[in-house]
């Protein structure tokens, strides 16, 4: 990564979590400790960020700090993408499956290309679970747990907990990023339920349309070369499908 790039991603990474520490930059980065501290001082000389004991903080105003999109809003983002997404994976999932859906608006739209299929359905979304709730041929288990009313999602030890008991063919997660060979979200709560989830398959696939590709966030929590595939649409650069086909499959 070049070093005006490098310097973008801290200013991007302070303003969208308000504080980011030398150590959280360089793990997210690839960066030495030193070069983090280098490149804070220098966006601090300018002005882009303020420099504190440890790491920086953001000068972004504090409405731009707290906003985040409602569920509704990320849905209609990239909504033919996700359609494309969600009909591969519908192709992928047999009758008499055991399937995990994750969060994630791509998740919700698998949901909801699953018509005349016979599975057992396993998830901490509710919206892939109202999608799916009349649906007479589904098998239907939402996990429980702390609700995050922004993204319709449960998460948190209870969900963790009714997962562990639970084993499934096929697991299907949204991402916030894909920065090769790394799976990365942004709240690391609901991260470590992916992880688990992942975990839990005999299958594991990632949902990404191609705006997540090459796009970095806070939490790190799986690896390109511990899935099956990554399922994403024809947007898609070479470079990209190449930095993915270097650890795993990439379905478009």
């Amino acid at each position: 990564m070049l070093k005006v790039q490098r310097q973008e991603e801290i200013v991007r990474l302070c303003n969208a979590t308000g504080l980011l520490t030398v150590a959280e930059a360089a793990e997210l980065l690839g960066a030495s400790p030193m070069t983090i501290r280098r490149d804070m001082d220098e966006l601090a000389k300018r002005g882009s960020i303020a420099r504190v004991h440890g790491g920086a903080k953001s000068l972004a105003p504090i409405p731009q700090l707290v906003h985040e999109q409602t569920h509704d809003k990320k849905f209609e983002q990239h909504f033919n993408e996700k359609q494309h997404i969600a009909k591969l994976a519908a192709s992928i999932i047999e009758n008499g499956d055991a399937v995990f859906l994750g969060a994630g608006t791509t998740c919700e739209a698998i949901a909801m290309n699953l018509e005349g299929k016979s599975l057992s359905v396993v998830t901490n979304s509710l919206s892939a679970f109202n999608a799916l709730k009349n649906n007479p041929y589904i098998e239907l288990y939402l996990l429980g747990g702390l609700y995050r009313p922004k993204t319709n999602v449960f998460y948190g030890h209870l969900a963790e907990e009714a997962l562990a008991s639970i084993s499934v063919d096929k697991v299907f997660f949204g991402v916030n990023g894909i920065c090769a060979p790394d799976v990365m979200g942004h709240n690391i709560d609901i991260s470590n339920l992916q992880r688990l989830a992942l975990d839990k398959g005999r299958k594991r696939y990632i949902v990404a349309d191609s705006s997540k590709f090459f796009r970095k966030d806070l939490f790190t929590f799986y690896t390109l070369d511990q899935i099956d595939a990554v399922l994403t649409d024809p947007g898609i650069t070479p470079e990209q499908r190449a930095s993915c086909e270097k650890y795993t499959s990439v379905i478009m």
